[in-house]
């Protein structure tokens, strides 16, 4: 599964993120974030970079499509629904129209501080094309959240027990994809205390965990079409499968690399 993802990736995107992973660092003052700056040299800072930029564009995009339809919205909109898709918070127009983009920027201003105080900068900056795709479908979530809130509170009738997991199950396929070449580092990925310890561990609970997170979001958009009311409950209890399995899966073969006199940390 992991080398179809590869080609996947390389026949649409025209790369694959198995080389971006394994390019070394080659300046050691090379900024964890990626700067948008033309002169930037090197495949991984150009794609980090060119993905920082569609982000900066979703979220401008967010803020114009709450102006757009503020003139359409009610004086009192819903802004919460329960895990069923029903309606359970309401708030003014002004505040549900802005309250996401709000988030949003909040979000990527979060997301771009992080990695500045990573504890392993050296590795996590052959992936920070990586992290910006993440940072990219993390904002083009919520992207998608607030389109679908705002037609559903415009008067349009929505499924939304379908629409919200489907939108997650989406998000976990494209992390999922990417994780088996995230390199170790401390702001993004499966950060447990044994694979931060190892770059053994890191690496295989990655290359394993990877796919289990794209079946999983497979699994959350084909069951969330037919499941009605019970898509979200059963988006989650996915999602809490894979997680837990993925963990114990990772603490197990550390609990073996170290009975085998393999070092349970690198030096």
């Amino acid at each position: 599964m992991t080398s179809s993802l590869s080609e996947i990736f390389r026949k649409y995107a025209g790369w694959c993120p198995m080389a971006a992973a394994r390019q070394k660092q080659e300046e050691d003052d090379r900024q964890a974030v990626p700067q948008v700056r033309g002169e930037d040299a090197g495949p991984v800072a150009q794609r980090a970079v060119t993905f920082l930029r569609l982000t900066y564009a979703i979220v401008v995009l967010a803020w114009l499509v709450a102006l757009a339809a503020l003139p359409y919205l009610p004086e009192t909109i819903p802004v919460h629904w329960n895990i069923y898709g029903e309606a359970d918070g309401f708030t003014g127009r002004l505040a549900g129209a802005f309250a996401l983009p709000a988030i949003m920027t909040l979000t990527l201003f979060l997301l771009i501080i992080l990695p500045r105080f990573d504890r392993m900068r050296v590795t996590f900056d052959d992936s920070r094309d990586i992290y910006a795709i993440v940072t990219f479908a993390t904002v083009s979530l919520l992207l998608g959240i607030e389109i679908t809130t705002l037609l559903s509170s415009s008067g349009m009738d929505l499924p939304m027990a379908t629409i919200f997991p489907v939108l997650l199950g989406f998000f976990f396929i494209v992390v999922g994809g990417l994780m088996p070449w995230l390199r170790r580092n401390t702001t993004a990925g499966i950060r447990l205390p044994w694979t931060i310890r190892s770059e053994r561990v890191w690496n295989e609970t990655h290359k394993h965990g990877g796919p289990v997170f794209v079946l999983a979001g497979m699994l959350i958009v084909l069951a969330s079409a037919v499941a009605g009311t019970w898509g979200m409950p059963l988006a989650l209890g996915i999602i809490a499968v894979a997680v837990i399995y993925v963990t114990i899966w990772s603490y197990r073969l550390s609990r073996t690399l170290s009975e085998e006199g393999c070092p349970a940390q690198d030096p």
